[in-house]
């Protein structure tokens, strides 16, 4: 009977220690997620609202709560200095500046992230006042008009990019195209002032596809100038650039004034403006659409550019922006996000929603999926965040 009575007892014991091994097996050793704040370019802007949106309580792999993230739209500059600083987990940014550099010790890493067009917005009326729709422009059009060489509406350059012919015997009256619309107006220009990527991107565009006209091959984040000799963006006069804060403002600038024009995001255009079509190395004039972008993304060599460090240098966007494809959009940008590659719980989450915005936001908010290849290649990138002890 002892025997029965010692021998139900250690089975007790070795139930009770069988049941405690369990449940210590069943608590989770996954660490909490560390909510992810990111800060920069606005390009991007409209693509991380709905991104963060989706992931934000989302279930994250690998982690005990909930995924949580935030974006602050600034500018390129403003995120990756706030990058530098520690007080952003990661930097948006459309032009990377490997001077900044994690506050954290680590080495950087850059990932693309999604794709858009620059579009060149106005607010141009009839003398009815209807919206006049369709305008075509060119790089010469346009650099022309930043340097203060264009300043009409109804400019001949302007008059025959858009098909009008001067009439016989005349060589001030044009016919055809929007030769009847386009009115003896000033233009007025706006442009981003606040270190903007997009404005980098602008310039070097103006850069590949005009001669001799000043602007800086190597992009400049400021128009307007801001420094001596090559921190200019162009050698010529734009003291009567409007001055912009962001792409928002620039958008809000041409929306409330007659004769504005300015570039911005293409997600940000309002229907109610108009968009013009750009001219191509091909010669098709391309509205800046997600299509038309997509097409000018389709090159090899930007995948190859790409896989070396993750982004375009400026050489390389000045290849993109001068490439020859059938309607595709010159002026296509390739956003992207900076972080760290150092281990730490924050970088890990900041992995973790990255790789949720390549797999589950692509193609949303009006911007272009990346393609096939450039998807894998930002998803090696994006491996790197957090992976190095």
């Amino acid at each position: 009977m002892r025997r029965s009575i010692a021998t139900t007892a250690a089975a007790v014991v070795v139930a009770v220690s069988l049941a405690g091994t369990s449940a210590f097996a069943a608590v989770s050793t996954n660490p909490a997620f560390v909510s992810v704040v990111g800060n920069g370019s606005s390009f991007q802007a409209n693509f991380q609202a709905v991104c963060v949106g989706k992931f934000t309580n989302s279930t994250v792999a690998g982690f005990s709560s909930k995924g949580s993230a935030s974006y602050t739209a600034s500018s390129s500059g403003t995120g990756m200095t706030a990058f530098n600083a520690g007080t952003a987990s990661f930097a948006g940014t459309d032009a990377p500046d490997g001077t900044k550099t994690p506050s954290d010790g680590g080495s950087g890493v850059v990932v693309p992230l999604t794709v858009a067009p620059v579009a060149f917005v106005y607010n141009v009326s009839t003398t009815a006042g209807a919206l006049i729709k369709g305008i075509k422009l060119n790089a010469s059009i346009i650099s022309d008009i930043y340097k203060g060489n264009i300043t009409k509406w109804n400019d001949s350059a302007i008059q025959i990019a858009n098909g009008a012919k001067l009439k016989k015997n005349s060589l001030t009256e044009y016919t055809g195209g929007l030769s009847a619309k386009l009115p003896n107006e000033d233009i007025k220009v706006g442009a981003r002032t606040d270190g903007s990527g997009t404005t980098a991107n602008v310039v070097i565009y103006l850069a590949a596809n005009t001669s001799n006209q000043g602007w800086y091959s190597a992009g400049s984040k400021n128009m307007t100038g801001g420094g001596t000799g090559s921190s200019y963006a162009n050698s010529g006069s734009l003291a009567s650039i409007n001055k912009k804060s962001n792409s928002a403002a620039v958008v809000e600038y041409v929306a409330q004034t007659e004769g504005a024009i300015a570039y911005a995001d293409a997600p940000d255009a309002p229907k109610d403006l108009g968009v013009a079509s750009l001219k191509n190395v091909h010669g098709d004039y391309v509205a800046p659409t997600s299509a038309a972008a997509g097409l000018m993304l389709g090159s090899s060599a930007v995948a190859t550019a790409l896989s070396s460090n993750g982004y375009l240098s400026p050489t390389e966007s000045a290849a993109l922006f001068s490439a020859d494809v059938s309607k595709g959009y010159q002026l296509t940008v390739i956003t992207y996000v900076m972080a760290s590659q150092k281990s730490s719980n924050t970088n890990k989450s900041v992995r973790a929603y990255i790789k949720y915005a390549l797999s589950k936001c692509q193609g949303g908010a009006g911007y272009t999926k990346l393609p096939t290849a450039l998807l894998t290649i930002a998803n090696t990138q994006a491996d790197k965040i957090g992976a190095t002890s």
